[in-house]
């Protein structure tokens, strides 16, 4: 019985969170026209099952060695630079074997966030492998994001961070947000500070390994009755849920765990509408963009709230 109430207070709640999010969809939807990329990677639905699912075996020997390379006890030392101060750091994790940088599912919600707040936005790819040692790569993938998050944190004092993960790049960043206990990679990577996890301000997920069928921070037409194929604890991402979006849909054999291997599922975020349902939940979560007044008047203040979408992106996203 208990079990039937938190199942139907889920979905009341999920329901009354979807009903707001198809408004500002729709609010916004005329002002973030994006241009869908035409590269989609098809993957092999098998390989991409044994490639995630190896993250779960023992590792050998030398990839044991390797994974220490990661370990924050033994090389507290970050791995990474800072990064320009500006008012937002947008990160994204790539899915396997997709390219770096351009053509990627991600990139043009990279592109209408930079138009929304232009000047205001520093973008990151995630330099990780995104290939089939998941282990391995993952590892050094939550360890450069949380050595991100930390530098950022230290450097910046205002700087706010923004970040998306696509398939393996969600299992990426859905295990660096969580307790090092609950993730399948990166246990010795580091853990989010209370202050760098405070400026997170949105989190979008697409096709997530990791995606647990029954948290209110999920979207799209999935069944509740599946996981991903790794699924995550319940409770585990719960001190992000208002500030994520997980998008699933029904036939992604990843976020599903589906047996029907139809890789259509998995790449059809490309096309299905969900790339400005992220681009929209984003911009809202942002902080209202200002801009001098051409003529303001007496007694009132010289800056307005704009929504412009009109500034060039960078060439290389």
């Amino acid at each position: 019985m208990q079990w039937s109430l938190k199942r139907h207070s889920v979905q009341r709640i999920r329901g009354a969170k979807q009903a707001r999010a198809r408004v500002l969809t729709a609010i916004l939807a005329p002002t973030i026209a994006l241009t869908l990329s035409s590269c989609a990677q098809v993957p092999d639905p098998e390989e991409t099952i044994d490639t995630l699912t190896s993250v779960t075996e023992a590792p050998e020997i030398d990839e044991s060695s390797a994974l220490d390379e990661y370990n924050v006890e033994l090389f507290p030392t970050p791995i990474v630079e800072p990064l320009e101060c500006t008012p937002y750091l947008v990160i994204t994790a790539r899915g396997t074997a997709e390219p770096k940088k351009k053509n990627q599912l991600l990139s043009p919600i990279v592109r209408e966030l930079v138009k929304a707040r232009p000047g205001q936005v520093t973008t990151l790819d995630l330099d990780y492998p995104a290939d089939a040692d998941v282990n391995l790569g993952g590892t050094q993938g939550v360890r450069m994001l949380l050595d991100t998050l930390r530098v950022q944190t230290e450097t910046c004092a205002e700087q706010k961070f923004v970040l998306l993960g696509y398939s393996q790049g969600a299992l990426v960043i859905g295990d660096a947000l969580a307790e090092p206990a609950t993730r399948l990679v990166g246990h010795q990577a580091g853990e989010l500070s209370e202050e760098a996890a405070d400026r997170v301000i949105a989190i979008v997920f697409y096709g997530d390994p990791r995606f647990s069928g029954a948290e209110p921070h999920n979207y799209g037409d999935y069944d509740e009755q599946r996981d991903g194929i790794l699924p995550r604890a319940d409770g585990a991402l719960d001190r992000f849920s208002e500030r994520l979006r997980d998008f699933c849909v029904a036939r992604d054999f990843i976020c599903q765990s589906s047996t029907h291997l139809d890789e259509e599922g998995h790449v059809s975020y490309y096309t299905n509408g969900m790339q400005q349902d992220g681009a929209a939940f984003i911009i809202t979560r942002l902080d209202p963009l200002l801009r001098e007044a051409e003529t303001p008047l007496e007694g009132e203040t010289s800056l307005e709230t704009e929504a412009s979408l009109d500034a060039e992106a960078p060439a290389d996203l």
